[in-house]
């Protein structure tokens, strides 16, 4: 019997057919929505917050409802303040911060997620107490965003995420915005982990409290809005304190934080106040051992604009300008150094991080100091060396609406 002789093409095609053959039942294995999860399933959390109470953690989450997020004067907009909220709160307690979690968890009826989270807030409470124990959770879990603001609230966190924010959708939103206007680098969740095994650095967050926004007798019922009105120190994973007004602005700017401070000096003359806002700041340490005494030296290098001028003083010629460069150097080195006295004396706190100045600038020094740097850091000597330019008077060479004759000329 004769057998039909096999082609080359023919092992060809049947190689082929085998592959696709094998291509498709592997296909039958592969169900890409096995495990999908509908979006109408999902509750986005915007904003969160964590405090203590009795022993007990308090979760807090501020829920997006996306059917009511019109526009700003739109039916179902304007920020959360009318009849129909833009978000959904929910606050629950736990033993533990999981725990409370749970609770949340089980008290609605969609998968709560924490992938688009903007802010975290912790009550002040709980920051007195530590935070360090909470962060477990949020390293562990890995849809947790570690690019969420954190501040520290005055009172209890979740009564913030209930405040009035006309400006924005979310209170947890107008909080994010308002970090990103008064700081260069918003302190994330990522950025306060690190710092938190850092040595020779301490913590500051924003202080969040609510304000009022116009004087009572305006309206029928007391109206308050959310602000950031200080700075919380931290010494170690707890809160110490609250620095306010130019003490927190000076320390904030000696962090290198600062956005746009604004500085009312004495004018030329020294009768009146003229306003000044640094568009441009810079700040340095140098550390200087001698022994076990330590100066740190603090540049300051900032160029600023006149913004505002009550006085009579005309501020044409070179010896007006230098003159009110002198006393903004003077008022700014004051502001300082009042601030540091509270932060090496009363609170301990090294939130500019000398300790981790000296540890990447002098490293022999700090393996000498790091064991005592709790006792040695309040005697460190702060020299500060300011150097303020101011560049520009604005549009006016004198104080607008005032005649010449009422003006003093250099």
């Amino acid at each position: 019997m004769v057998h039909p002789k096999k082609t080359r093409y023919g092992d060809i095609s049947m190689k082929r057919f085998f592959s696709a053959g094998l291509l498709l039942c592997s296909s039958l294995g592969l169900s890409g929505c096995w495990d999908r999860t509908e979006i109408n399933d999902v509750a986005f959390v915007v904003g969160s917050g964590v405090d203590k109470e009795k022993g007990m953690y308090r979760s807090t989450v501020q829920i997006a409802l996306p059917g009511n997020l019109g526009g700003a004067g739109s039916e179902g907009g304007g920020g959360g303040t009318g009849d129909s909220k833009t978000y959904y709160l929910e606050s629950k307690t736990g033993t533990t911060l999981r725990d409370s979690r749970q609770e949340v968890q089980a008290g609605n009826s969609r998968k709560i997620s924490f992938a688009h989270r903007r802010t975290l807030l912790l009550g002040e409470e709980l920051a007195k107490s530590g935070i360090e124990s909470v962060f477990d959770q949020f390293g562990r879990v890995p849809e947790n965003r570690l690019s969420s603001s954190v501040a520290v609230t005055e009172g209890p966190a979740y009564k913030i995420l209930d405040a009035d924010a006309p400006m924005e959708l979310f209170p947890s939103e107008m909080i994010h915005e308002q970090m990103n206007l008064s700081t260069k680098r918003p302190v994330t969740l990522k950025y306060l982990a690190i710092r938190l095994l850092s040595d020779g650095i301490d913590i500051a967050l924003p202080y969040i409290s609510l304000r009022e926004t116009v004087p009572e007798d305006l309206e029928d019922k007391e109206k308050k809005n959310i602000q950031i009105t200080g700075l919380a120190l931290f010494k170690e994973d707890k809160l110490v304190g609250v620095l306010k007004g130019q003490g927190a602005q000076a320390i904030n700017l000696a962090m290198n934080q600062a956005t746009a401070p604004e500085l009312l000096v004495p004018s030329p003359s020294g009768k009146s106040l003229i306003s000044i806002r640094f568009t441009e700041n810079l700040v340095t340490l140098k550390p200087v051992i001698r022994g076990n005494n330590i100066t740190m030296h603090m540049n300051i290098l900032a160029k600023g604009t006149v913004i505002e001028n009550n006085s009579n003083d005309s501020l044409v010629g070179e010896g007006s300008i230098r003159q009110l460069e002198q006393h903004a150097t003077k008022e700014i080195v004051k502001q300082i150094q009042s601030a540091m006295r509270l932060l090496q004396n009363r609170y301990h706190s090294d939130v500019l991080g000398f300790g981790q100045t000296i540890h990447q600038k002098k490293p022999a020094a700090w393996e000498h100091f790091k064991d005592r740097w709790e006792e040695i850091y309040p005697t460190v000597k702060v020299v500060i060396h300011a150097k303020l330019h101011v560049a520009n008077i604005g549009e006016v060479n004198k104080p607008f609406g005032k005649k010449d004759k009422e003006l003093k000329h250099e």
